[in-house]
């Protein structure tokens, strides 16, 4: 069988074996990220098994991460971020990841939005050089 070409044929082989409402969340805070960031590229890491996303100027932003029955949304450099709603999981000394559940509502996709926003713009400050490196 030939290799996955598309983003959402690879994203399709990405989720086989999840639970198919993790399996929709993820599809549905990937749609809540194009929408507020289209200009984010998308990239399926089978080996961390996630789907990223990258700005043209700031680089790798993020990604959804399906686990334990929901996902994580994993921010590249979240541990720089401000944390308004004190979501941010983590304690390495970079990732952070903001966990959402299966039965999230509308106010997740909000939250998500909002820490995607901070961390878009700290990419862009970074690649400006106007954050440290």
């Amino acid at each position: 069988m030939p290799a996955p070409v598309s983003i959402d044929e690879q994203l399709d082989h990405l989720l086989v074996g999840e639970l198919p409402a993790v399996a929709v969340l993820v599809r549905r805070l990937r749609a809540v990220v194009r929408i507020a960031h289209p200009d984010l590229r998308e990239r399926v890491y089978p080996g961390w098994h996630g789907l990223g996303f990258h700005h043209p100027r700031g680089g790798y932003v993020c990604a959804l991460f399906p686990r334990d029955g929901g996902v994580n949304v994993g921010f590249e450099h979240g541990a720089d971020l401000p944390d308004p709603h004190g979501r941010l999981l983590g304690e390495g000394r970079r990732m952070r990841d903001v966990r959402i559940e299966v039965d999230a509502g509308p106010d997740e996709e909000e939250l998500v939005v909002e820490y995607l926003d901070l961390a878009v713009d700290w990419a862009l400050d970074r690649a400006a050089g106007t954050r440290g490196r």
